[in-house]
């Protein structure tokens, strides 16, 4: 049988990956089967071991995949517009979002039985990085913000008090999604040292 060209590979990858997803954000990612994923993708369990190594490379890269997919704010104009698109990313509670989060947070317990993270993990936070990083820049270079603790640290800091909204809303049904929202803003505000606004 002869080989497959890298590219027809990437895209059946791509295709498991994204049944994977659709799969774990329907059922949770324990009560979705291997046989659910591979008859979602249309490909047989053979096929599928022949793209991933383990169930775990494939969510992995349904993790990647999404992130790939998530919508980007082009370019940030504004402080608002900056807030307004993490807001919308970590404080929500709509249908879709509780389903991401439900996946996030079973991923998250799986991972805590790790001694390492799995292969792929690293670059998800890496690319999350990257893009508060160049949204950050922009505004520090527009002069709205001051960054006291720097680009870097800044963006580590925003990174955790945006997950951190996104947990405790997910936790706490107390917890009003305004509220929660209100309180990244100024916590966002406090430590990239707004100036303006």
């Amino acid at each position: 049988m002869p080989k497959r060209s890298e590219a027809y590979m990437s895209g059946q990858r791509d295709l498991v990956a994204r049944a994977a997803y659709e799969v774990m954000l329907e059922k949770g990612l324990h009560d979705a089967s291997l046989r659910d994923i591979c008859t979602r993708a249309g490909v047989s369990i053979g096929a599928f071991y022949n793209l991933f190594p383990t169930k775990a490379d494939a969510i992995v890269a349904s993790r990647l995949l999404n992130l790939a997919v998530q919508p980007k704010l082009p370019a940030v104009k504004s402080w608002d517009d900056y807030v307004a698109y993490l807001v919308g990313q970590y404080c929500n509670r709509d249908p879709k979002s509780l389903q991401r989060q439900r996946l996030a947070l079973q991923f998250a317990a799986e991972i805590l039985q790790l001694k390492s993270n799995p292969a792929g993990l690293s670059e998800i936070y890496d690319a999350q990085r990257k893009q508060l990083t160049v949204y950050l820049a922009g505004l520090h270079a527009n002069g709205e913000i001051s960054l006291p603790f720097g680009l870097e640290q800044t963006v580590e800091i925003h990174a955790l008090l945006a997950l951190g909204a996104s947990y405790r809303l997910a936790n706490d049904l107390d917890l009003g999604v305004e509220d929660a929202a209100a309180l990244l803003a100024a916590g966002l505000a406090g430590t990239a040292g707004l100036t303006a606004g």
